[in-house]
């Protein structure tokens, strides 16, 4: 239990110095920045394209039940 509390404070983290780099109150090489932002948009539209993923299979399930 120890290590998975351990593991929690370490990825909060780097969520919090990856949001101070993206907010600019950390000075890092702009390509830094561009990169980390290209990260946040490649995993907001994977997070959209699992959604419309899931509820395309939602979809096909519902429909072969009748």
């Amino acid at each position: 239990m120890h290590d998975v509390m351990l593991a929690l404070v370490w990825l909060i983290d780097l969520l919090v110095i990856a949001i101070r780099i993206l907010g600019g109150r950390t000075k890092v090489n702009p390509v830094v920045r561009l990169a980390l932002w290209l990260i946040v948009l490649c995993g907001f539209a994977a997070v959209i394209a699992a959604i419309g993923a899931g509820l395309v299979l939602l979809d096909h399930h519902l429909t072969t039940l009748n």
